[in-house]
């Protein structure tokens, strides 16, 4: 998987690399909320569909592409590594 320009395993995300994930993805606008939210990797991967629509105040269009597409991907692909 790409993971847009940010490197090592989404747990270990700081708040910057998470900023960066999501600029590199096309959500520079979006990505301004994990920084004020202070989400790092590890809240990355705890995220709940809800807390994307809801909890960031986002525009529930790029919300639901960013979960969607993005956090349950990175979900999905860790935790099934950690499963091994």
């Amino acid at each position: 998987m790409k993971s847009e320009g940010v490197n090592g395993s989404p747990v270990n995300w700081t708040v910057s690399d998470v900023v960066s994930y999501f600029t590199a993805a096309g959500f520079p606008e979006q990505a301004a909320a994990f920084r004020t939210q202070e989400i790092d990797g590890k809240s990355l991967l705890l995220m709940q569909r809800n807390d994307v629509l809801t909890g960031l105040s986002i525009r529930l269009g790029p919300a639901l592409k960013i979960y969607e597409r993005h956090v349950k991907v990175l979900q999905k692909t860790h935790f099934e590594d950690d499963d091994c």
